[in-house]
């Protein structure tokens, strides 16, 4: 089916900044009622419930679904975060272990690297946003990636930024929201616990355009709660894609550097070419 690149291109290039490319919010299953707080105090909670690190590293299994496929496609990978700098996520060939293919991400560009068939794919942040239909940023990424609240567009979160949500709770859950310029909604979704059990993303309340659960909370290396499976859906025209992250544990702040850099002799994929690798991954 022919699909129209311009209404394309923006929700996929999300989909490769989660991994490589309508639904409504549910309440949590739980039976706790909420304590009673002001909205300052309950975005406060949240905010202390939060992982606070320098370094993000983990080992995982990653799973991608796309339409009407019966069954996961699944592998191995590892994700590290210097935080405010870099996001890097390398897939794995399967039981060989070596590097299959690796993602890139800092606050000013893109680049993936397709070890395989030695070619890669560079842009600008900038140049990605001029096509997409929404303000999504390298620090909004960062923070879907480790469980935070976020406003699209900033650095950083902190009590100034309070006043850009509305609050609804019932007896049970919280929803906090945010709108960017665009207006495309951000919902934030919790519970007793004041930890994100959902984000979601979207200008029509009736079809979300991206949905991502948190689910399975553990205990980091520093002994802090975190969600170690991450699951994802994507709305984009004709197709849903299903992404999964499953943690096996989650190392903070341990010392270590990451490199973007292109290995020479590969060959440069443009914005059409990386587009029809990520379909027919």
């Amino acid at each position: 089916m022919k699909r129209n690149n311009k209404q394309f291109s923006p929700i996929l290039f999300l989909g490769i900044l989660l991994l490589l490319g309508s639904c409504k919010t549910n309440q949590p299953a739980t039976s706790i009622a909420l304590a009673k707080m002001s909205k300052n105090e309950r975005i406060e909670s949240i905010q202390y419930q939060s992982v606070q690190y320098k370094t993000f590293s983990s080992s995982l299994r990653f799973s991608m679904k796309a339409g009407a496929k019966n069954s996961n496609t699944a592998v191995d990978a590892q994700l590290k975060i210097i935080k405010d700098k870099i996001i890097q996520l390398s897939l794995r060939v399967p039981l060989l272990g070596t590097e299959a293919a690796r993602i890139s991400i800092t606050p000013d560009k893109i680049i993936i690297i397709d070890r395989i068939n030695k070619q890669y794919f560079a842009e600008s942040m900038e140049t990605l946003h001029h096509i997409a239909d929404f303000d999504f940023d390298y620090y909004s990424l960062q923070a879907l990636f480790t469980n935070q609240l976020f406003i699209v567009g900033k650095q950083t979160f902190g009590l100034e930024d309070y006043p850009a949500f509305q609050i609804k709770e019932d007896e049970f859950s919280v929803n906090l929201n945010s709108k960017d310029s665009r207006g495309i909604n951000y919902d934030f979704v919790s519970d007793y616990s004041s930890r994100i059990l959902k984000t979601e993303m979207y200008k029509d309340k009736e079809k979300v355009n991206m949905s991502w659960t948190y689910l399975n909370f553990g205990l980091t290396s520093n002994r802090r709660l975190f969600p170690m499976k991450m699951n994802m859906e994507l709305n984009i025209p004709n197709d849903l894609i299903t992404m999964g992250l499953s943690f096996s544990s989650v190392d903070i702040n341990t010392e270590f550097d990451l490199e973007a850099s292109v290995p020479a002799k590969y060959n440069q994929l443009t914005i059409e070419q990386i587009l029809r690798l990520i379909q027919s991954f």
